[in-house]
């Protein structure tokens, strides 16, 4: 079995110009988010997921130097540019993470890789930690499936495709702890995000990646006081969401006949994880 770890970066953000190459802590976001993928254990490659845009080659030099692969696939989709890259370097499923999310839990992502060994799922999703700490983790055959199901619809949303536990199997992934208020939000799309992250690792050494437990002590002893949590993460609207399940739901018979002609197993259903921190 063949697991990566991919990052899906692109140079191009609207709110936040060229925010993952920011400086940060003697490195820039990027740099950091790369670093803790290389944290986690029983994975076999890190990947750096972009586009063909010329605009996002820059990226490549990052990959170079990190010496970790590289691929440049669908420029808006990212399910295809996934799918693709998976492929392309044979994994039979990956962790993926945004590369926005400079203190992404290796931790996390440690314990889903076991879980996954032990209990397989299509997807895996978590819950009970603020955004941008923890990754999500796909089967490779399963997003193959929900690929060839959205090609029939116009959207370039992929999320509601893969969270379907009438179809797929879904790992519930539930996090329960106290480490950070319901508010925080460790992502970075808004300078406020930024700022933030800045007043977080000035706290650490230069080119030090700090656990999740070191920064929730920073916000339980009052030490950082530049709070984000009036920053509004984007969400669907109710209408997208019901043109998503509809076109899902219109085309199962295809799904299920895509896996039968290509030998894919699909196992509808839920795997439930609880871990206490």
């Amino acid at each position: 079995m063949k697991i990566g770890y991919f990052i899906t970066a692109r140079l191009k953000s609207s709110r936040l110009k060229q925010k993952i190459v920011l400086p940060l802590n003697g490195r820039n976001v990027l740099d950091h988010v790369i670093e803790r993928c290389k944290l986690v254990q029983n994975i076999d490659d890190v990947v750096l997921c972009t586009s063909t845009n010329p605009q996002d080659a820059p990226l490549y030099e990052y990959a170079l130097s990190h010496k970790i692969k590289f691929y440049a696939g669908s420029e808006d989709d990212v399910m295809e540019r996934l799918l693709a890259a998976a492929k392309y370097y044979g994994f039979d499923a990956f962790v993926s993470i945004t590369a926005d999310n400079p203190l992404h839990s290796y931790y996390i992502a440690n314990t889903m890789v076991d879980w996954y060994k032990k209990t397989p799922s299509d997807f895996i999703i978590t819950s009970g930690l603020p955004i941008g700490i923890a990754p999500y983790f796909m089967r490779t055959e399963a997003l193959e499936v929900a690929a060839e199901m959205k090609k029939y619809s116009d959207t370039e949303i992929w999320g509601p495709f893969v969270n379907r536990p009438d179809f797929f199997k879904i790992g519930h992934y539930t996090i329960e702890s106290d480490l950070f208020d319901p508010d925080v939000r460790l992502t970075c799309d808004y300078l406020r995000d930024y700022q933030l992250f800045i007043s977080l690792f000035n706290n650490f050494p230069q080119m030090y990646n700090p656990s999740i437990f070191e920064i929730s002590k920073l916000f339980k002893d009052k030490i950082v006081d530049i709070s984000n949590s009036k920053m509004v993460q984007s969400s669907l609207e109710p209408k997208l969401m019901e043109e998503i399940n509809n076109t899902f739901d219109n085309n199962k018979e295809k799904g299920i006949n895509y896996a039968k002609k290509y030998g894919i197993s699909l196992n509808a259903g839920e795997n439930h994880l609880h871990l206490k921190l």
